[in-house]
């Protein structure tokens, strides 16, 4: 893969998870004036749903952007992608009422779902060899990461402005939206210029034939702790939201937060998928990054500063850092299935998972004495998930060397 084409889909993946980072610190601000509420529960629920109706959009159309990807290749998926990505985000960001931003944010995450599954798919097909395929994994999640880094400040900054109740948006305070819509444009020119139309030349003959309805030994764990995975962050995204409040937080300071999660993210990625970790060691760090995120999350409800709040976060990102990008490593590696399909699924889990985990911190912390519920049963769920994932190497080992070598008939864990 030359670096012009790489550079194109870290691009790609950067934009998307800007402009979903973007909108978390101005959610609360802008539901209450949309809404003309000041019901700090009336806002709670909407926060949470606003949340998980983006990250629920994938669940209809990921697996079939990854279905036409495999037919018409991954470039003009991603075009369309990003070209509707930056349109609904735009709209987002200039919707008169509430109805019209939930819109707004379906068909944005709809759009998202076509960029990182259709580029990690590029990826999975042109890049054969295991410690290649893996670091470039592990490239294009810190490039979300960065996104998410710095879509917080600015939404953060943006939050800062005031937005006046019953007035429209001022162009400033729509400025850091619109200017991620306008780099999901460009990126979508970059892409449509860069990447080779069609299917990869490339593509491997065992790849290309895959059966697309068998499931290796692993794999429906491997998915089902991605959508676990996932709903804890989800959870713990709109929780620390919907705390903001009760810690003081400034918009800014909300920014910043995620910002260190960010930049923790980024950090422990750095480290998992640089040459010092070879990729099949990978599988045994996924249950103690699981026990991890279950302590962090089990501490984040009786955290009354600022400071500790942080601690919390990093505790909670490094483990995420670890699982996310492992997780879909492990299934594209495995995958009896084409890429596309695959990743569509894998894409598809996530978002079930962040979209139970958003609604439901939403709805608990809308409950007078059960604002710490949500913390405490993610961090229940992702106990869990570190039980369950301590088979992931035994389970994973028989199929390594050929993901086909699956008995026809059999019914996999």
């Amino acid at each position: 893969m030359s670096s012009r084409v790489l550079g194109a889909l870290l691009a790609s993946s950067f934009i998307v998870a800007l402009g979903y980072g973007i909108v978390l610190p101005v959610l609360p601000t802008m539901v209450e004036r949309l809404a003309g509420s000041r019901d700090p529960t009336f806002a709670a629920r909407h926060i949470g749903f606003l949340t998980a109706a983006y990250v629920a959009a994938p669940l209809a159309v990921a697996f079939l952007w990854g279905r036409v990807s495999d037919v018409v290749g991954r470039r003009p998926i991603l075009v369309v992608g990003l070209i509707g990505f930056a349109v609904t985000l735009a709209a987002s960001a200039l919707a008169p009422n509430l109805l019209l931003l939930y819109v707004g944010r379906i068909l944005n995450g709809g759009f998202a779902a076509a960029v990182v599954p259709a580029a990690l798919a590029f990826i999975a097909e042109t890049e054969g060899d295991d410690d290649r395929r893996a670091r470039t994994f592990g490239w294009v999640s810190m490039a979300s990461i960065a996104g998410f880094l710095l879509g917080p400040m600015l939404g953060g900054l943006a939050a800062g402005w005031a937005f006046d109740s019953g007035k429209a948006v001022p162009l400033l305070q729509a400025a850091p939206f619109l200017l991620a819509s306008g780099l999901a444009l460009a990126a979508a020119g970059g892409v449509r210029l860069i990447l080779p139309g069609g299917l990869v030349s490339g593509q491997p003959v065992d790849t290309r034939n895959r059966e697309t309805t068998t499931f290796v030994p692993g794999e429906l764990r491997l998915l089902a702790l991605a959508s676990v995975a996932a709903a804890g962050l989800g959870a713990f995204e709109v929780g620390l939201t919907l705390r903001n409040d009760e810690l003081a937080m400034s918009p800014a300071e909300l920014g910043f937060t995620f910002a260190t999660c960010s930049v923790v993210m980024f950090a422990v990625q750095g480290l998992v998928f640089s040459p010092l970790v070879k990729p099949a060691a990978t599988k045994v760090l996924v249950a103690p990054a699981f026990l991890v995120m279950a302590i962090g999350l089990a501490v984040s409800p009786s955290i009354t500063a600022f400071s500790e709040m942080l601690f919390a976060v990093s505790v909670v990102a490094a483990s995420a850092g670890v699982i996310s990008p492992l997780l879909a490593f492990w299934v594209s590696r495995i995958t009896a299935r084409s890429q596309g399909v695959e990743l569509g699924i894998q894409a598809a889990a996530v978002s079930l998972g962040l979209s139970v985990g958003s609604a439901g911190a939403g709805l608990l912390f809308g409950f007078n004495g059960l604002q710490g519920a949500g913390f405490l049963a993610a961090a229940l769920v992702m106990a869990l998930a570190a039980t369950a994932s301590l088979k992931l190497p035994r389970l994973i080992a028989p199929v390594t060397a050929d993901p086909r070598a699956v008995p026809a008939g059999r019914i996999p864990e």
